[in-house]
């Protein structure tokens, strides 16, 4: 029901700010209202969907472009010392994680539609997940993940056209910098993805 619901909210089905009347939808998916509470629940602590007292549930709005460029900026600042910690440190389990991640992403494909973006897009947050870990960092890695960046992204690909190979491409450069042992390259290539990611949704005309 988790997956269902998100995957609607992603294609937009329920637009953002739209109610989610869990009577409406325990008819809709013909189920218990319990897997339905359970699920908006859940994607309430992802991001997705918003619940105010008295008003019940509704879908999250879309944050504003300066929103994802804010979290551009922060994700170099934490992300690129995260790198470089990494390319020092060279921790076997981070990096076999983050190698994993990228062979998986290389396979897969990002669409408009949510079902054709929603392995990609794990794998890359599995990727940088296993990085931000690998800093020893536990307050900087919960912070990122508090964010949903990924999935805060994930939002826009109905009006973006994805490709995955420059993704692929730029995890690559990062990781190779991480396993040469290069703490400067390494974190040059985290930024160089990021404001390569943003300018991929350049075109992209949201809320102020």
């Amino acid at each position: 029901m988790t997956d269902l619901l998100e995957e609607r909210i992603l294609d937009r089905v329920y637009e953002p700010g739209e109610h989610l009347n869990i009577d409406g939808l325990k008819r809709e998916f013909d189920v218990s209202s319990s897997p339905v509470r359970e699920a908006l629940t859940r994607l309430t602590g992802a991001g997705l969907v918003v619940s105010v007292s008295f008003a019940g549930f509704s879908v999250a709005p879309l944050p504003t472009r300066a929103w994802f460029e804010q979290l551009r900026d922060y994700r170099i600042v934490t992300e690129g010392w995260a790198a470089g910690v990494v390319a020092r440190e060279r921790p076997a389990a981070s990096i076999g994680r983050m190698a994993v991640a990228l062979k998986r992403m290389s396979t897969q494909t990002i669409g408009r539609k949510a079902r054709d973006f929603r392995s990609a897009s794990r794998s890359d947050e599995a990727f940088h997940q296993a990085m931000l870990e690998g800093s020893g960092n536990g307050l900087l890695t919960n912070s990122v993940r508090a964010l949903r960046p990924h999935l805060q992204h994930a939002r826009l690909f109905d009006r973006v056209p994805q490709d995955i190979r420059p993704v692929v491409k730029e995890h690559s450069t990062l990781l190779d910098a991480i396993n040469a042992g290069d703490a400067i390259a390494a974190s040059t290539a985290l930024r160089d993805h990021l404001v390569a990611s943003w300018e991929r949704y350049a075109a992209w005309s949201g809320p102020t």
